[in-house]
């Protein structure tokens, strides 16, 4: 399973990989979102990513290329000269730190795989945490990496995957595993979040209760539990939709960390927008346009959804607020500078745009997104009163429900414009009100899920959380009484619902496999004595079906470290270029096959038309007892033990 040393080294490795260069760079820009300790995971993340990366195309994935850029990246902001600034205090910096790292162990804990019902539990967010295998591919084959998921095509990866990418350079430094990497990275990035919102809020109210009253209000989650408990979960249902991915800050990273570092990119670019509109001209300018170009393509790498058309979006409406507020002298400057890093940015992201491209030409269904209002309202209630009352809706009844203790105190501080830059408070809430407003009208049609409306929120999220405690440390010194008593019912509501999510990360999803689970990584490991890595594999990809919320071929992904040859719908719908009607024809299929009930030709499609070089079956299985692999052409048994597992290799296959 999971080595606790492997992925204490892995974090312990993204700190100085990281959060060396991003302090660097961080301390000679002064971005004037926070200190330089605030901005330091996020930057250097974004920075070393963005180099490491196309490096790594060049020259070769390897700890050695990782390192360079690192370097590279540090060297960077050498060439800034030092910006003169007052000092913040260590020690409540590195309180802070410390108990932010501490609150990131919660997104951690999602990725980790817990004891009970005899054997191993996975937690919920493990399903979509089933891209390890990504990392795995990459750990094995460098960049850009084959298809992990589907062996009938030559086409590479068009997944947006440098967080994946990034996890893969922890694993490979320290020689962990991709699960390793991935628990890891998930702490790091949630640490980042939580240390950007830190910082973002000692900006908007100085002093420490502010940083304080972040870490509180990212653990808080939706009135859903606390309502259900009060009124009953049968009235909620006839009143509201279903919960779903759009909610508070936890959630989020738990189940999309690469969604959230992408966030943490759109709120870097907008500090960096405003030290190119207040430095236009300066020598160190041009380092700044550098960093931009960098930064946007790590966002955009890491995320379609948030760091290519949310950024888009709210980023373009910043430019255009700050170009009204330039003499006109240095708005052709301040332009060329925000084109030109785009262009960059856009060069460096060219070879996975091209696989996005051809992917989404191959899948058909057109462009991937519409518009569409978000949907609140339960489905019971009359069509047309439903569609006139949703509009309003998302932003009266879900977003207050959803984000109770951040929603409505953080409008409040933004609109209000307080602190000590008005304007910069101004900015802020232009970028929220568009990226929660993505929320509200966007849809994405590439996948069964609305990824882009629940991720859309992000960028906006991490604006809120600091702009709430903000608030909230205002009402404290300020000893308002109705607001204060309003704040803690909001507060331990939230905080329940909060508590709901985190519960769910430590505790794990009961099931009747877990004895099961618990020996899957001796199969695993035979599986490899007989599979070089690059010789796809063939399971059951229903075969542990209920350890997570959805069936996903959890235990390949997670434990096989080999491709396959077909890992099951769920993955193919991210990763494979395969039209839907193409995807329910080889579930079909490998259902058929590993039931026991092939047709004529399903073992020769998986062998010759799929590249299945290696053939698992075990008990759990239909095909236990009636083998469609015993005696095919073409196939041998290299391994059984009995009870257990039976191995079939293809002729010239193996290591």
């Amino acid at each position: 399973m999971l080595s606790l040393p492997s992925v204490l080294a892995c974090a312990a490795i993204a700190l100085v990989l990281w959060g060396g260069p991003g302090w660097l760079l961080a301390t000679r820009l002064r971005l004037g979102l926070g200190g330089s300790l605030a901005l330091a995971p996020a930057l250097g993340w974004a920075v070393q990513n963005a180099l490491a990366l196309p490096m790594a195309q060049l020259f070769g994935f390897s700890p050695a290329t990782s390192l360079a850029a690192s370097l590279l990246a540090g060297a960077l902001a050498l060439l800034a000269a030092p910006q003169p600034g007052k000092r913040a205090p260590m020690a409540p910096l590195l309180l802070f730190a410390g108990a932010a790292a501490l609150v990131a162990l919660l997104a951690a804990a999602a990725v980790w795989p817990k004891a009970g019902d005899g054997g191993v539990l996975l937690s919920a967010p493990l399903f979509d945490h089933s891209k390890v295998a990504l990392i795995d591919a990459i750990l094995r084959e460098g960049v850009p990496p084959e298809d992990p998921v589907y062996g009938g095509a030559p086409l590479t990866v068009s997944y947006y995957y440098l967080w994946h990418f990034g996890a893969a350079q922890l694993a490979g430094l320290v020689g962990a595993t991709g699960w390793a990497a991935d628990a890891a990275g998930s702490w790091f990035t949630a640490f980042a979040a939580l240390c950007l919102m830190g910082g973002l809020a000692a900006r908007l109210r100085p002093g420490r209760l502010a940083p304080g009253l972040v870490l509180v209000a990212a653990l808080s989650g939706s009135l859903r539990p606390a309502l259900a408990a009060f009124v009953g979960q049968a009235v909620l249902d006839k009143v509201l939709e279903p919960a779903s991915g759009l909610a508070g800050w936890l959630f989020q990273v738990s189940w999309s960390p690469h969604h959230v570092m992408a966030a943490c990119c759109a709120v870097l670019v907008l500090g960096l927008f405003q030290r190119l509109a207040g430095r236009a001209g300066r020598p160190e300018t041009l380092l700044v346009g550098l960093v931009l170009a960098l930064v946007l393509a790590a966002g955009f790498q890491a995320s379609l959804w948030v760091g290519g058309i949310m950024l888009a979006l709210a980023g373009g409406a910043v430019v255009l607020a700050l170009l009204r507020g330039l003499p006109p002298r240095r708005r052709l400057a301040f332009l060329a500078l925000c084109l030109g890093a785009a262009l960059l940015a856009l060069g460096l992201s060219a070879p996975l745009l091209h696989a996005q491209a051809e992917a989404a030409a191959a899948r058909g269904g057109g462009v991937p997104l519409a518009l569409g209002f978000y949907p609140v309202l339960a489905p019971d209630l009359p069509h047309a009163v439903r569609q006139l009352l949703d509009v309003p809706a998302y932003w009266l009844v879900f977003l207050p429900l959803e984000l109770p203790l951040v929603f409505l105190p953080g409008a409040l501080w933004l609109l209000r414009g307080r602190g000590e830059d008005a304007r910069f408070t101004r900015l802020l809430a232009l970028f929220a009100f568009v990226s929660l407003a993505g929320g509200w009208v966007l849809v994405s049609t590439a996948g069964e899920n609305n990824d882009l409306g629940w991720r859309a929120v992000l960028p906006g999220l991490l604006i809120l959380i600091p702009a709430a405690a903000a608030q909230a440390a205002e009402w404290i010194a300020r000893r308002a009484r109705a607001r204060l008593v309003a704040l803690a019912v909001a507060t331990a509501a939230g905080l329940a619902g909060g508590a709901v999510v985190g519960a769910g990360n430590l505790r794990g999803v009961p099931s009747p496999s877990a004895q099961d689970f618990a020996r899957a990584p001796d199969l695993w490991a035979a599986v490899r004595r007989h599979a070089g890595p690059q010789d796809r594999v063939a399971n059951n990809p229903a075969a542990f079906a209920d350890m997570t919320p959805w069936p996903v071929n959890i235990s390949w992904a997670l434990l096989s470290n080999r491709p396959s040859c077909f890992a099951g719908n769920e993955l193919a719908l991210a990763f494979a270029p395969l039209s839907p009607q193409a995807r329910a024809e080889l579930t079909d299929l490998f259902a058929r096959v590993f039931a026991g009930t092939p047709q004529a030709d399903d073992v020769a499609a998986m062998v010759h038309r799929l590249n299945c070089r290696v053939l698992v079956v075990t008990p759990r299985d239909g095909a236990w007892e009636n083998d469609p692999f015993r005696g095919a052409p073409a196939l041998r048994l290299a391994e059984e033990a009995p009870g257990r597992w039976r191995i079939y290799v293809a002729e010239g296959s193996g290591q």
